[in-house]
């Protein structure tokens, strides 16, 4: 009879499991068919909005009129976001707040962002794209949900799937986009749930941005051969960089918070701001620092050539910019402070220039985002795997000291970065940095 009966027990269990499997894949049917919605508008529209983020720079780089129109340039941008009644200084943590179900997307925030990141770019502003491409994606992802009538039961995995397309469509880093839109809302926890649909989505529009002419940043880069010298001058690199994440954050939101206090009309904020780049431009006599900092990116790591102060002033430029009330994102100039400063200490450790720009580069986004599986993931993806354990050293090293600072204020942690016991934050702590 006990035989029987476990036997029975055996049965029930794969009934069960049957049952869930076959429920799964009722779900995950709509979800393919919602993914791949999010996935061609979301790949069309990133992919347009990376070309004119392409043609901008090209405009910028090639006439010497364009850098004098960025006071005025601001302007639009302050009107669009106060006719639209979106919050100015929210920017990408609207889209986290909204992925945790905490407030809804703004139906005008896809055309706004859009037009005043091109704006920014093609007038000489100093800012990144990615900030564009996660609220696009994520208020485009919530447009198809609501007006297409598919997907209703996916209102919490929304907003992930259009941040994962969206980071697709613009970077080209499929995989990075999954864990990136996965992980950046609740730092330890990842839902996994959405994983299906972010990924029909992230693949999509990746290949129909890759269609559109777009192409994923890789680069080839060399390293010696790993050994305990070798991984013991990769750490201190990346502890210096996880400190220097922390400037990094203050310095951003420290002259956003400043310029704020003594301009506090937002118009004449953003006038003055695009005044100071213009200035800084003037004197330094040199563009290399406008933009998103690709040509700081493609010079430090292709070629292994920087000046010492080039990470502050990529800084400073960015900051300026930024705060004053342009808009695109902090991701991508980061990477540049973060190659720049790997290219200038690396070779004083003993490290070839490109490689320790390249770990710079993802050291430095680990500590201003606090998303290590992302930056792992992502510096074997544009990497090309290239003596992976050093990117492996250099994500856990910047995680552990760049502490709870981040670029963005919304973002919760789920666990400490201690390694205690439980690995729970204790209660008097926020996890939540506002």
């Amino acid at each position: 009879m006990k035989k029987k009966g476990k036997i029975w027990e055996l049965f029930r269990q794969i009934r069960t499991e049957i049952i869930f499997s076959g429920e799964s894949l009722r779900i995950n049917a709509r979800a393919l068919l919602f993914g791949l919605a999010v996935g061609l508008v979301v790949g069309v529209v990133g992919g347009a909005f990376a070309r004119l983020l392409g043609l901008a720079a090209q405009v910028r780089e090639g006439t010497e009129w364009a850098i004098f129109l960025l006071p005025l340039a601001g302007l639009p941008v302050v009107w669009m976001y106060r006719k639209g009644g979106i919050k100015t200084a929210g920017g990408t943590d609207i889209i986290i707040q909204a992925a945790r179900g905490e407030q809804p997307v703004s139906r005008v925030l896809a055309p706004v962002i859009f037009a005043s990141t091109l704006l920014t770019h093609f007038f000489g502003g100093s800012a990144g794209r990615e900030g564009a491409a996660l609220q696009l994606g994520g208020s485009l992802a919530e447009l198809v949900r609501k007006r297409l009538r598919i997907g209703d039961e996916f209102e919490d995995l929304a907003i992930m799937c259009g941040m994962s397309a969206g980071f697709s469509a613009v970077f080209g880093n499929q995989i990075s986009a999954v864990i990136f839109a996965l992980e950046i809302s609740c730092v330890g926890m990842l839902p996994m749930g959405a994983l299906f649909p972010c990924v029909v989505a992230s693949i999509t529009a990746g290949h129909v941005a890759r269609a559109m002419g777009e192409r994923a940043v890789t680069y080839y880069i060399s390293a010696s051969t790993p050994d305990a010298l070798f991984y013991g001058r990769i750490l201190v690199l990346s502890i210096a960089c996880g400190l220097l994440s922390i400037l990094v954050c203050y310095t951003f939101s420290g002259v956003r918070k400043g310029l704020e206090h003594f301009f506090p009309n937002p118009y004449l904020r953003v006038v003055v701001g695009g005044a100071a780049v213009v200035v800084l431009t003037l004197m330094l006599d040199t563009k290399y620092y406008l933009g998103s900092g690709q040509a700081i990116i493609d010079q430090t790591i292709g070629k292994g050539q920087c000046l010492p102060w080039d990470f502050l002033l990529k800084l400073l430029f960015t900051a300026v910019t930024l705060g004053a009330g342009f808009k695109g994102g902090e991701i991508v100039p980061s990477f540049a402070i973060g190659a720049a400063f790997g290219c200038a200490v690396g070779p004083l450790l003993g490290l070839p220039a490109p490689y320790a720009a390249a770990i710079g580069m993802i050291a430095l986004f680990c500590g201003v985002t606090n998303c290590p599986l992302t930056s792992l993931v992502l510096g074997f993806e544009v990497f090309l795997f290239c003596n992976s354990g050093g990117f492996l050293v250099a994500v856990a090293a910047s995680f552990l000291v760049s502490g709870y600072s981040g670029l963005y204020a919304k973002q919760k942690f789920a666990f400490s970065k201690l390694a205690d016991a439980t690995g729970t934050i204790p209660e008097e702590e926020s996890i939540h940095r506002t």
